[in-house]
């Protein structure tokens, strides 16, 4: 309705722009003059901005909130105003030729450096609730970045305001880039996102693209650049006396200046020590507002190498390494249920399932939601499970493959860094991983993810870390299709059943078990889900299967993006999950074969991060961000682990050492680095990008002094051994 009622105000404000603009022209042909073409050309670009918002309105893609509709009363004028500036620029022109040269120079670098500052607002209008209270050193380290850019095209087009009006589309693209990111996983642009702009590509699909007013008036900003740009023009902004050839050389030169200075302040000064840019990466999109996009993207991109330890040599690691395997082989080494266990993997080799769940967590940690919510009722329940507890990883709200990569390999991105994405970034020829320990006891390695094999690299990265197959969507029948409102279809090409953002649960679960009766060899298999992928406003969930939870949160406030109808789809998901959990433990204890099962999630939504700073003010930082930095993981078996007591036992952990802690527990064989991490988890319990864990319920800083910061030391030479000096 509102959408429909701002797409209708546009339209109004179009045949405004329409009629001044005729008017205009049709009153200097009556005087004799004729509207330059460039002119004409210039102010077409307000009318294609008016015309494309009212198109907008009319296809639902404005935010559909009753005060939307305020935001054209805003943005029409503005962008009328420039249209009546850009129409009258001939003018502007004439006067300005007739201007001392001084007066010229000034007014040249003025209209510049107003330029400048638009395009900051360009960018940081958008998504930025803090707009203008960062530092004055930001500003003007943000500022100075944008004109070096624009100087660039400006100077190497011949002082033509067109050549630079390619920055317009670039600052303009990148506020509107980090309010959609902000909008999906409220989570500010980093680097490594580059590296994955195909899978990005991959699940666009997946989101529904409205703008808020925010973005609407974002429009202002860009108009007023393309107006200040307009004025720009060699006739009145070059000396009179220069011959043109000679200026056109100068002024190639000058662009190059601009440009060589601009990737001089990129690469050069540390923006954390020379700026003091700060990042702490479990709330990014919050130093982003605080020091700008620029200032604070840089930094994280100079942050992105693998920084060695401190006093790091390969000798120390060893070392540091052999002193943990023997405290490995002096407690959980010898041991008689580890014993006893090794016994039985020798004897059994059990088929060892993980299902990696798309952003599976139990939101009942957060108070119950406050509305009494008690989260999967069957995960919850499962009486004859190894152990079930809360899992920290490093993402929220997205980033998959980082949870994928410190399941399967060990390493913790604590130790790696912020801002990385490994499986875009590195080899793994070279690193071990829990395919490649298990094949060479004779298992077989399948790895399941029903959408595209190059999301995030994955059909390079699987056959690196030991997996023999790939099933991605192609397995299930191909991508589905859409139905007329943009939802999904029910099913597959092929007739494999869809939930909410892709191939259901169950449908990867009846692929495992034919994988499991067509072949008789030990398999460990690696399932990826996809059906509780993002975004969460599809309006595709089966009436039946909707939960309709109402937690008593403002959301009435503009300021908390939720809404009860995101979160019930969400839980819907999971709800659906759960009862595809249930599915399969009932089909894996039909087997004649033993199965281990893991089954955890890789984040959760990025809806939480709203409601934990809605009702969980006035916390230390850490502990803050550690409750939307963790999912639900479970071990179940379907026989008598040897040593270990199936009765739902509680035990937090992290997902770097989820997988060695399974294979110890079952039997396998563990390689030096693993015992070294399990001599380490014994007192550090769990290890994520922000900080870890002691066993005595204290999360501490990595960069502050504790009672675990020897061995959290230590365990940073080993991981660096093992990891960073292999890729």
């Amino acid at each position: 309705m509102f959408s429909v009622l701002a797409g209708f105000i546009f339209l109004i404000g179009f045949f405004a722009y329409l009629s001044l603009t005729c008017r205009h022209i049709l009153t200097q042909r009556s005087l004799g003059s004729e509207v330059p073409k460039t002119t004409r050309r210039w102010n077409a670009l307000y009318g294609i901005m008016l015309a494309g918002f009212a198109v907008l309105g009319f296809v639902g893609l404005i935010d559909n909130r009753f005060y939307v509709p305020l935001a054209p009363l805003v943005t029409i004028p503005a962008l009328l105003a420039f249209s009546h500036i850009t129409l009258r620029r001939k003018q502007f022109f004439d006067r300005m030729c007739q201007a001392t040269p001084d007066q010229r120079f000034r007014t040249q670098w003025g209209l510049i450096l107003l330029y400048g500052l638009l395009g900051i607002f360009m960018i940081e209008w958008p998504y930025s609730m803090a707009i203008g209270l960062y530092g004055p050193t930001h500003w003007w380290l943000e500022m100075t970045l944008l004109l070096l850019v624009t100087l660039f095209f400006y100077f190497v087009g011949r002082r033509h305001g067109s050549a630079a009006a390619i920055t317009v589309v670039m600052f303009g693209f990148i506020g509107l880039a980090q309010y959609f990111i902000r909008r999906f996983k409220n989570a500010a642009i980093l680097p490594n996102d580059l590296l994955a702009l195909g899978t990005a590509a991959a699940v666009s699909g997946q989101y529904t693209y409205t703008f808020d007013p925010k973005a609407i008036t974002a429009a202002i900003f860009a108009a007023g650049g393309l107006c200040v740009l307009s004025l720009l023009h060699p006739c009145w902004t070059l000396a009179d006396s220069r011959a043109a050839g000679t200026s056109d050389l100068k002024d190639q030169a000058k662009g190059v200046v601009a440009a060589a200075l601009c990737a001089f302040l990129v690469l050069v000064p540390n923006y954390m020590t020379v700026f003091q840019v700060q990042m702490m990466y479990w709330y990014s999109i919050n130093y982003y507002e605080n020091q700008g996009f620029l200032p604070t993207f840089i930094a994280v991109l100079q942050d992105m190498p693998i920084h060695k330890p401190e006093d790091y040599s390969t000798e120390t690691a060893e070392q540091a390494e052999r002193e943990l395997v023997a405290l490995y082989d002096d407690s959980l080494g010898n041991n008689p249920a580890r014993e006893a266990a090794e016994a039985q993997f020798a004897e059994m080799k059990p088929s060892v399932i993980v299902v990696m769940n798309e952003s599976f967590a139990d939101l009942s940690d957060l108070d119950g939601l406050r509305c009494g919510y008690e989260g999967p009722q069957f995960f919850n329940s499962l009486p004859d499970a190894l152990w079930r507890g809360k899992l920290f990883v490093s993402v929220q709200g997205g980033g998959t493959c980082n949870s994928e990569f410190e399941f399967l390999t060990g390493n913790s991105l604590g130790y790696i860094g912020a801002g990385k994405y490994p499986y875009s970034t590195f080899s793994f020829d070279n690193v071990d991983s829990i395919a490649k320990q298990l094949n060479a006891q004779g298992y077989s390695s399948y790895a399941i993810h029903p959408n595209y094999a190059s999301n995030w690299n994955r059909n390079k990265v699987y056959p690196e870390l030991g997996f023999g197959d790939f099933l991605d969507i192609d397995a299930f029948g191909g991508v589905p299709e859409l139905n007329f409102d943009g939802t999904l279809k029910s099913t597959t090409p092929s007739g494999v059943p869809v939930f909410h953002s892709g191939v259901s649960d169950q449908a990867t679960y009846e692929r495992i078990l034919e994988t499991l009766k067509n072949d008789s060899t030990p398999q460990f298999v690696f399932d990826v889900t996809m059906q509780n992928h993002g975004s969460y406003n599809q309006n595709n969930i089966p009436a039946d299967k909707l939960t309709n939870y109402q937690p008593t949160a403002t959301f009435d406030d503009p300021t908390f993006i939720e809404t009860p109808e995101r979160l019930n789809e969400y839980l819907s998901c999971i709800a659906e999950s759960d009862r595809a959990l249930e599915w399969l433990v009932d089909e894996l204890r039909k087997l004649d074969r033993p199965v281990v099962l893991v089954f955890f999630g890789d984040h959760q939504p990025s809806m939480t991060p709203d409601y934990n700073n809605l009702w969980f003010p006035g916390e230390d930082d850490l502990t803050h961000s550690q409750r939307v930095y963790h999912a639900q993981y479970l071990v179940w078996a379907n026989y008598d682990v040897a040593g270990c007591e199936q009765a739902s036992t509680e035990c937090d952990t992290s997902v770097d050492v989820l997988g060695t802690r399974v294979r110890y527990a079952i039997g396998a064989p563990l390689s030096t680095y693993e015992k070294a991490q399990l001599a380490a988890n014994e007192q550090i319990a769990a290890i994520n990008l922000h900080g870890y864990l002691g066993i005595d319920g204290t999360w501490y800083n990595p960069d502050e002094d504790g009672p675990y910061a020897e061995l959290y030391g230590k365990m940073a030479l080993v991981e660096y051994l093992n990891f960073a000096e292999k890729v």
